[in-house]
């Protein structure tokens, strides 16, 4: 992740729970600033070790960490991941674009 990811990821996953699970997602920052660096961990590891599935393994861990850990239903968290995913892969482009 570029700067200050670590510390934007939560708050996007924090405006994605808010949007998706409005009353019944888990929103504490600590909460979600692990969920967001285990799913950022999670994405590193497996593009070095096992690149042909980093793109399968990571949305379906996000899925599980969300459903498990922001206590909503199964069909929010896919969206959040969704949402989620998208997020993680435009902001690096966006950062790229602002910073030249």
């Amino acid at each position: 992740m570029f700067p200050f990811g670590f510390f934007l990821a939560p708050a996007i996953l924090w405006i994605i729970l808010f949007f998706i699970a409005r009353n019944s997602g888990e929103r504490s920052y600590s909460t979600l600033f692990f969920v967001s660096l285990g799913i950022t961990i999670v994405a590193f590891v497996s593009s070095i070790y096992i690149p042909q599935f980093s793109l399968v393994i990571t949305p379906v861990v996000c899925v599980l960490v969300i459903q498990k850990f922001c206590y909503i239903g199964w069909l929010r968290s896919i969206v959040a991941t969704v949402l989620y995913m998208a997020w993680m892969i435009a902001w690096p482009i966006l950062f790229g674009k602002v910073s030249h």
